[in-house]
Formats: C-alpha cells, sequence, structure tokens
C-alpha cells in the first residue's frame, strides 16, 4: 500500500481520505486559520465591549402601608425583583428597598419591578454618555405605544400602582339591592297584601253598613215624600 510516514494508510483508503492523509499540512493550516479567526472575533468583540459605556441605574422601592397590609408575612421587599431588558441584568432590592443595576450599556432600556402580587409600572430607561465618559441616566414612565411617559425623577422612587386580584372579591350583602330586583318587589307586594287585607276586610264591612244604612234613609225619605 501507499503510505506517506504514516503506518494506517493503505491503499484502500478513498482517494480523497488518502489525499487528506497525505498532505497534512493543509490541515494543519486549515486549523491555524480557523484558531486566529477566533482570536481574532474574540478579541473585536473585547475591544467593541470596552468601547461601549455603562452605568449604573439605582432607585428605591417603597411598599405603602395599604398594600403591606394584605401581603403575607415576609411578601413585601423580599418577594421583590428589578429586571432589565426582560432580565437580561437584575437585582434584589436591600432590606430598605435601595437597589443599583450595574452595566448597563449606553441605549434605551426597560426596567420593570417583579412582584408576585403587586404591580408596578413599567419604567423607560435612556442611558447617555456624556463628555467625561461617564454615563447619565434619565428616566420616564414606559408607554408601549409612544416610547416614552411622563418623565420621572432619578434616582427612581417606584412604589405598586395596584395589586394583582386572582380571586374575584364576594359582593357584600346591600338591603337597597333588594328592591332592585323585580321577583323581590312582587313577593314583597304579595306578602303586603296578605297582611293588610285580613285589617281592611272589617274597614270594607262597616264602610258598606254605612252604605247600606244611608241607601235605607234616603227610601224611607222618598216613599214619605210619595205618600
Amino acid at each position: 500500500g501507499s503510505s506517506c510516514g504514516f503506518g494506517f494508510v493503505s491503499s484502500h483508503n478513498p482517494p480523497g481520505l488518502d489525499t487528506m492523509v497525505r498532505a497534512p499540512g493543509h490541515m494543519e493550516r486549515f486549523q491555524a486559520v480557523a484558531a486566529f479567526t477566533v482570536l481574532a472575533f474574540s478579541a473585536a468583540r473585547g475591544v467593541h465591549a470596552q468601547q461601549v459605556a455603562s452605568g449604573p441605574i439605582r432607585g428605591r422601592i417603597s411598599i405603602p402601608q395599604k398594600f403591606q397590609q394584605d401581603l403575607p408575612l415576609g411578601g413585601g421587599l423580599a418577594a421583590t425583583k428589578v429586571v432589565v431588558d426582560g432580565g437580561l441584568l437584575a437585582t434584589l432590592p436591600t432590606a430598605d428597598g435601595y437597589f443599583i443595576v450595574n452595566n448597563v450599556p449606553v441605549g434605551p432600556h426597560l426596567l420593570q419591578v417583579i412582584h408576585p402580587r403587586l404591580v408596578f409600572d413599567s419604567v423607560r430607561i435612556d442611558a447617555q454618555e456624556v463628555k467625561n465618559g461617564s454615563v447619565k441616566m434619565s428616566a420616564y414612565l414606559a408607554d408601549f405605544e409612544h416610547g416614552k411617559g411622563a418623565k420621572l425623577k432619578y434616582p427612581l422612587g417606584l412604589a405598586p400602582s395596584g395589586a394583582f386580584v386572582y380571586l374575584e372579591k364576594r359582593e357584600e350583602f346591600n338591603i337597597l339591592s333588594v328592591f332592585k330586583s323585580p321577583m323581590a318587589l312582587i313577593s314583597l307586594f304579595s306578602f303586603g297584601a296578605m297582611f293588610l287585607l285580613p285589617k281592611l276586610q272589617p274597614m270594607i264591612e262597616e264602610e258598606k253598613k254605612r252604605q247600606q244604612e244611608a241607601n235605607d234613609q234616603q227610601e224611607a225619605v222618598t216613599a214619605t215624600s210619595n205618600k
């Protein structure tokens, strides 16, 4: 069989494989080029990352008492998480509610406060590089139709705007609602009639008796006049 310094090469090797094995220099050059490409791409990414300025987003979360009273023990700030751009960056607030999201690059970002029971308004953050190389953060209420809503103070001061309702609250009984039901009104009228009719019967009989007496007297006067 043919060989080129490799004991495993035989005449039964396919032509393509035989050519590859006979020319190890080609494979080595391919591997070297591939390795150089990967290193160059990594270096380029590193340079690009160094050129993009970044800074921290700072703020504080507070939960008013009217929301605290409906939360379970440990369900306040301890259950809160701050995420940027859907979770690409995230952090947890301290026991006092302060938070910092580091390494936020220049550009627009969406900041959200996640809580299992409370609703927080989303915030749009515009990170802008200033002359001295630092990054200035501007905050707005997120408006998903127009992009920006009302401008917010910075550092951020965030509080819940509402709470999730997982179960429909039972409507409290109101006696006035009874009178809004036609069936209830009919029932009340029937009950009132049954209660009042026995008391009205003597009055009706008395009125009939008076009318009868008046009629008798009128007939007697008429008969006397005719005589």
